[in-house]
């Protein structure tokens, strides 16, 4: 630096305090105003603060594209989140302009004598270091001012009149400024380093991006959280992209207030030990180089540790970084370890979603120490993805478009599907628009529902021909059912129903009997049901032309249901393949057994008996009302006027206890299931659940209406703001500089 530029020379006062307080504070400050005034005469800075600018207008002109194109979903989280967490594009160049407004700070002074110079004066490296750092951070600081504009966007063309998270905002702002002065501290040591500015700033560029990538790892790894769980939770703590976002949200963790502290401190310390390089003895130096690596010690031991405990304040005005009590109650009682593994949607309008659900996930593992999360493509979703669909009782095909959440537990496994957690819908502009979002609901619920204590019991009765429980070579067997059961954390076993149901069953099922139980068995079954046991009832199917009976027509009829002689008949619900079969899909009563089945999980239902539901029993699934009870069960089916009229129902549930009817046994045979089609062993483990009386737990958090903000704007609009925001304010950032420049050298003339 000369001397019109802010040299030592000819200081004076400053120059005094300087020596006064060699080293101190107030050199630092002093050091501090001296070269922020260098750093704004320079015209330099302004094309940097202009690079920068031009960079965050790339990313607010991806988020105007997502808030105002009818065509795509609006983001989830906070206003800002995406500008702010960036991409990798926006990171590199992010780097690139740290680099640059870093690399002058000491090398340039080196070169030209000014360091010496300062030093002489009495201002130790320390306080030199400090205050050229400080410098650059006030700088970086004041080029964030002008993207406050793009509030000022947001407020004019938003189509709702909708609040402002400004708590968000501010932690937003704050966390990106504190983000870069950790990272403008390691610029400012390869600045040190070396005499040259062209050396610093390739050094400086090097450490950046070294210290941008280590957090972006866990993306090449997809297995990493699973395999190395440790490991996984190291390398997001320090993701620079995982801080930044955090901070969007509104999140002031202490996690991340360490890894940045122990960078900035790091950085410097190692800064001020490069610049003692020549100046200093080399036991000093050998001191210095001790004690920044005891510097990095402790600050690795302090991230360690706040990343084992991670805490922090939620300032989001919706509270949306807080887990419910609810919550922290089923994670603190978890049994062992357990995994959330998010199948990634193909379908890109439900990625906003899925980001809102791994926000969920990583709170609560932060909450529980042995909950892992990772995230996975359908193809490489573990187990495969078929498996997976097969036990959430969708299609292959529909559960990769709308993704999914396998929930794991002590060997037991659950499916949490989109409509589980979400409701979707096609906004005015025909954009889909999450109406309510349950993400912490419905996985505490299936953690608490997988965590039970106490399983349930269900008796399947023996003696009577009814399909077996385990696997048969035909697979004409109850096996899939059974394991479904055990899966949801009920104990099968068999039952003789002689002399009475024992008091350990909550629920009793006849599947498919071909000859009917006995009298006294049947009144052994009205007396568990009467003291309040539940009650599934499947009927057998056609053997020779004649339905069997099942022998509790009287406990059923006790309830207002009924298996009459006839066969549920459906032109309009048929199969090819299975003339006599009934496919259904959107026949599904409203009640707790059939949510989520309507419209999304079909059921096959072969052959099956009429069920009557009278004197205020419900129908629970349900053919149209082009169906009928086929009573001739000779002749090829046809409509006759002594035919039960339609709409049929194939199950229902009694008014006064817990006892359903059940119109076909064989519709959850293996036989039938194994292909996939149908979601008959989901629906049937429900149905069992409720008449054990033994519902999934509950868990008491409130669903919430997510903010999606939507921009209303006309195509020329839309490029007025782009133009404006990756050119005018740049363009106007510039020029204000250029004005300041020739205003500063008009003055000193």
């Amino acid at each position: 630096m000369t001397e019109g530029d802010g040299s030592i020379a000819g200081r004076g006062p400053r120059d005094s305090l300087a020596r006064g307080n060699p080293g101190g504070v107030m050199a630092a400050y002093w050091v501090w105003r001296r070269e922020l005034a260098v750093m704004l005469r320079a015209p330099i800075i302004y094309l940097v603060g202009g690079l920068f600018l031009v960079v965050q207008g790339i990313a607010f002109a991806g988020l105007v594209g997502a808030l105002s194109d009818p065509r795509r979903p609006a983001p989830l989280g906070a206003l800002l989140e995406g500008q702010l967490a960036g991409t990798l594009l926006t990171w590199v160049l992010e780097l690139v302009v740290l680099t640059l407004l870093g690399m002058q700070a000491i090398a340039e002074d080196k070169r030209n004598g000014s360091w010496e110079a300062l030093l002489t004066a009495g201002v130790g490296e320390g306080a030199a270091v400090a205050g050229k750092w400080l410098a650059a951070v006030t700088v970086y600081a004041l080029v964030w001012l002008p993207t406050l504009a793009y509030l000022a966007v947001v407020a004019i063309y938003r189509a709702d009149t909708g609040g402002w998270d400004l708590p968000a905002i501010a932690v937003g702002y704050a966390g990106a400024v504190a983000l870069g002065a950790a990272l403008l501290a390691w610029a400012s040591a390869a600045s040190a380093a070396t005499t040259s500015a062209l050396a610093a700033g390739a050094l400086g560029f090097a450490w950046l991006i070294g210290i941008f990538l280590v957090g972006e790892l866990p993306a090449l790894w997809p297995d990493l959280a699973i395999d190395h769980p440790a490991l996984a939770l190291a390398l997001d703590t320090v993701s620079l992209r995982t801080i930044a976002t955090d901070f969007a949200r509104g999140h002031v963790g202490v996690r991340s207030l360490a890894v940045l502290a122990s960078l900035a401190v790091v950085g410097l310390a190692l800064a001020i030990t490069l610049a003692c390089a020549g100046r200093r003895r080399r036991g000093e130096l050998q001191r210095r180089a001790l004690g920044t690596a005891l510097c990095a010690a402790i600050s690795t031991s302090l991230c360690i540790l706040a990343a084992r405990h991670p805490a922090g304040l939620d300032l989001s005005a919706a509270r949306r970084n807080s887990l419910d009590e609810a919550t922290r109650a089923v994670l603190a009682e978890l049994p062992g370890p357990a995994t959330l593994t998010i199948v990634q949607p193909t379908l890109g309008a439900l990625e906003p979603v899925y980001d809102e659900v791994a926000h969920v996930a990583a709170r609560m593992a932060d909450v529980a120490p042995g909950l892992t999360v990772r995230r996975a493509d359908p193809a490489n979703a573990p187990g495969g993805l078929t498996a997976i669909a097969r036990a959430a009782g969708l299609q292959p095909g529909d559960l990769a478009s709308g993704g999914a959440i396998v929930v794991e537990l002590g060997g037991k496994q659950r499916v949490v599907d989109l409509l589980a957690f979400a409701a979707i819908d096609r906004g005015p502009d025909g954009a889909p628009t999450v109406e309510r979002l349950a993400i912490e609901q419905a996985l505490a619920g299936a953690l608490a529902g997988m965590s039970a204590a106490h399983p349930v019991t269900i008796c399947a009765t023996r003696g009577h021909g009814e399909l077996p429980l385990a696997a048969q070579p035909a697979g004409r067997d109850w096996s899939i059912v059974a394991q479904r059961l055990r899966g949801e954390g009920m104990t099968v076993q068999d039952l003789d129903l002689v002399p009475a149901v024992p008091a350990s069953c909550a629920a009793v099922i006849l599947a498919g009997p071909a000859s009917p139980v006995t009298a006294d068995e049947a009144f052994a079954v009205q007396r568990f049901v009467q003291g309040g046991g539940g009650l599934v009832v499947a009927a057998g199917s056609l053997v020779n032309g004649v339905l069997p009976s099942t022998g509790l027509e009287g406990v059923l009829a006790a309830d207002g249901l009924g298996l009459p002689a006839a066969v549920a008949v459906d032109p309009t619900l048929g199969v090819r393949e299975l003339p006599s079969a009934v496919y259904v899909i959107d026949g599904y009563a409203d009640h707790p057994i059939n949510r989520g089945f309507a419209r999304a999980r079909p059921t096959l239902w072969v052959q099956p008996r009429a069920v009557v539901a009278l004197r205020g029993a419900t129908p629970l699934v349900a053919a149209t009302t082009a169906s009928w009870g086929e009573r001739d069960l000779v002749e090829p089916p046809a409509k006759h006027a002594d035919d039960l009229a339609g709409p049929v129902a194939l199950a229902a549930i009694g008014s006064a206890h817990r006892v359903i009817a059940i119109g076909s046994a064989e519709s959850f045979t293996t036989q039938v299931l194994a292909g996939g089609a149908s979601a008959g062993d989901l629906w049937l483990a429900r149905a069992v659940r409720f008449a054990s009386g033994t519902p999934e737990p509950t868990i008491a958090v409130a669903t919430r209406a997510p903010d999606q903000i939507r921009l209303i704007m006309t195509a020329g609009q839309r490029r007025a703001v782009i133009a404006l925001s990756v050119a005018g304010i740049p363009l106007a950032w510039a020029l204000l500089g250029g004005l300041v420049v020739w205003w500063r050298r008009r003055r000193s003339r």
